[in-house]
């Protein structure tokens, strides 16, 4: 049985009475329940969508928004008091420094205007890209707001965020040290993160809401051997490069965010993978350690960190976050049972957490068993290898209202933007057809008070 079925009967199980299907009309007219406007597509290409749900539809208009969001595809409106939050891997990454600040520097870049339509389609109040280039300075990221997040794209409507972060990232930053040991000092291999040049792969969160810009933490510098029992391998590195090694492949961003008087940290990573040098799994590992580290303030667990600008210790346990960004499929792994358990099992196990498990129709159309898959991997033979790498985790004080992930099947508009091809070709090459092999994620939070059980 597919997971959709057995998430909504568990939605209405916990949402409250059904309606019969004839009130579906004042229903919609519920506040938040309609979804933003979308252009119509032609009659020979315009998705046909139905109800099989029987002649009852729950009265509550937030399980009425999720169920839509599951037949059609199409992103339901975030309601009027709800804050939407996503995050997607974008791929907005060239071969060589300034290429994407040229390609963005002016509206009508392909990739740009599909990244930009892929967020508009979604409509998140706050959103956190991944895997996009970033200079010295804000030049790309401000380039990218004004010339196409603003800009209407496939018939949506534009969005204006008037606040952005971006900053230093440890992609393609030189260490100094010979850390792949090929007698030459410099170059991919010996950076303090994977990239080619300084900046590549990094990072941008842009909101329609405030951020506390005083309340920002950077943890880019902290080195990975101060955390204790760290998953370093032995002897893999000399004293030297451990002493210079940093904990993050990309970055930790801690970006408090205010909505209506409340704060929200978004707290931001991208994590190595397995195949980032060699030792991308065990990076990976201490890198999802730092934020269970981080959550666990008053425990002694957060004693080793210390921010970009030497402020020390974690997040006070009362405030609201939301864990985002590109965590990759080793998030669940433990590379031991005992020595380094899965941080994020933990922090679910231990009700710091939750998992709103969002997922798409197009994923479940690739593949059945994996509805939550977030990026194509690979095809093979055939047979389509998919994964969840791409997360929202809000904490558990939080009430969460709706989640998806943004891959409509074939023929459901905005499914130009989500074409299913085997990853391939040179690295920095946009893709030719979709931006990203990667699908963006959103989650909609109540923060009207209550968490979620």
């Amino acid at each position: 049985m597919s997971a959709f079925p057995r998430v909504l009967r568990r939605m209405l199980m916990l949402g409250g009475a059904l309606a019969p299907a004839a009130a579906l009309t004042a229903l919609l007219g519920a506040p938040g329940a309609l979804a933003a406007p979308v252009v119509q597509a032609s009659p020979l290409t315009a998705p046909v969508v139905t109800l099989d749900f029987g002649d009852a539809l729950p009265s509550n208009p937030d399980l009425l928004r999720q169920m839509m969001w599951i037949k059609s595809g199409q992103v339901p409106a975030v309601a009027d008091d709800g804050l939407r939050v996503a995050t997607f891997s974008a791929g907005l990454s060239r071969s060589a420094p300034e290429e994407l600040a040229e390609d963005l520097s002016e509206p009508g870049d392909p990739q740009g205007m599909q990244v930009a339509e892929t967020v508009q389609r979604a409509a998140p109040d706050v959103v956190l890209l991944t895997d996009m280039d970033v200079d010295a300075g804000e030049d790309v990221a401000q380039s990218f707001r004004t010339n196409y997040l603003a800009v209407g794209t496939g018939g949506q409507s534009g969005i204006d965020y008037p606040y952005m972060y971006v900053s230093e990232v440890n992609n393609g930053v030189d260490t100094g040290a010979d850390l792949d040991d090929d007698g030459i000092i410099g170059g991919s291999g010996d950076a303090f993160g994977p990239g080619d040049f300084a900046g590549q792969h990094g990072m941008v969160l842009y909101s329609k809401h405030p951020l506390d810009t005083d309340g920002i933490r950077t943890f880019t510098e902290l080195p990975w051997a101060s955390m204790p029992d760290n998953a370093i391998p032995e002897g893999v590195y000399s004293d030297l490069e451990l002493s210079v090694l940093r904990l993050s492949s990309t970055a930790h961003w801690d970006i408090p965010v205010t909505v209506d008087g409340q704060t929200v940290h978004i707290l931001a990573a991208q994590p190595s993978r397995a195949e980032d040098g060699p030792t991308g799994a065990e990076r990976h590992h201490d890198e999802m350690r730092f934020w269970a580290d981080y959550l666990a303030a008053g425990t002694g667990q957060d004693a080793y960190i210390v921010d970009d600008e030497g402020q020390p210790g974690g997040l006070p346990g009362d405030a609201p976050f939301v864990l985002a960004g590109d965590f990759g499929p080793l998030t669940g792994t433990a590379l031991s049972d005992t020595e380094h358990p899965s941080a994020v099992a933990e922090m679910l196990a231990s009700g710091l957490i939750q998992d709103p498990l969002p997922v798409s129709q197009g994923a479940e159309h690739l593949k059945k068993d994996e509805p939550a898959a977030t990026e194509v991997v690979s095809r093979e033979g055939g047979e389509w290898a998919l994964a969840r790498s791409d997360y929202l985790l809000p904490s558990s004080t939080i009430t969460t209202t709706a989640s998806g992930v943004f891959w409509p099947v074939p023929g459901q508009l905005g499914s130009q933007l989500t074409r299913a091809n085997a990853p391939g070709g040179e690295l920095g090459e946009p893709n030719e057809t979709t931006p990203s092999e990667h699908r963006l994620v959103w989650t909609d939070l109540d923060l009207s008070g209550g968490g979620t059980d």
